[in-house]
């Protein structure tokens, strides 16, 4: 499967690489940029990564590779998770390393007038702290229950996000990206509109009282230190969660 799929996806692969690594010589400083670039760049690869079964002719094609469900599915999440991280994180060195060389070229000759750019020294934003995954990306993320610190790793959330999409790309015939992040917000709005009601009902008397206003820090503290362990598991088992649906969806089509 993983041969397959290189060989009939080596150039477009190559070429889309190299528009990564371009964009990152122009976005190479900017770790909000190149942030968003990863996670909206991911989402679209994830989301279109099973498009060919919606298609009758290479959808029958696909079901009849001698391969079972699982070893597709694994496939999937590796090629849309882990290699993709990891080409994103190669495509951020090697823009990185030419946006910085040119950069210094052109300062260096004085093409443009009065100075408009200037030298700069080669600074690798995303692995200031070191690491496989590097933290920079992960505290520009991450969320503390005490304030807004980080809790939970980039890497955590970019793996939550591509799980998501990728059932989306099994589950709608087309515009997958587009409807799987509007069924998201709307499921969203409508479990905060559960939680405000049942929030209350069980609260009611509290809610309405001018009490909330002058609620001590140390009992709001409380209330998300007990929230917060059920949250960070549930958090962490969506991804399983939706590659689980995503596995009995894949073989939903089979047949």
């Amino acid at each position: 499967m993983f041969q397959r799929y290189f060989i009939e996806r080596s150039r477009s692969e190559l070429i889309y690489w190299g528009i990564m690594a371009i964009v990152f010589m122009f976005l190479r400083n900017n770790l909000s940029s190149m942030t968003g670039l990863i996670i909206v760049a991911g989402v679209f690869y994830a989301a279109r990564f099973f498009k060919e079964t919606h298609h009758s002719g290479n959808g029958v094609a696909y079901f009849m590779i001698p391969a079972t469900q699982l070893e597709k599915l694994t496939v999937a999440i590796v090629m849309t998770s882990l290699y993709y991280y990891v080409m994103m994180m190669v495509a951020y060195v090697v823009g990185n390393l030419a946006g910085t060389l040119l950069n210094n070229i052109l300062a260096g000759i004085n093409f443009f007038p009065q100075a408009i750019i200037h030298q700069s020294s080669l600074q690798w934003v995303l692995f200031e702290h070191g690491g496989l995954f590097p933290k920079a990306m992960f505290e520009s993320i991450k969320m503390d229950v005490y304030s807004t610190r980080n809790v939970y790793w980039f890497f955590s959330f970019f793996l939550l996000i591509q799980s998501l999409f990728l059932l989306g790309s099994i589950y709608f015939k087309t515009k997958h990206a587009f409807k799987t992040f509007s069924v998201s917000v709307l499921i969203f709005i409508l479990l905060n509109i559960l939680f405000f009601i049942e929030a209350k009902l069980i609260m009611g008397d509290y809610l309405n009282s001018a009490e909330l206003a002058i609620a001590s820090q140390k009992e709001w503290e409380l209330w998300l230190e007990l929230f917060a362990v059920p949250a960070k598991i549930l958090y962490y088992l969506l991804p399983v969660y939706f590659w689980v649906v995503s596995y009995f969806r894949l073989t939903e089509k089979q047949v």
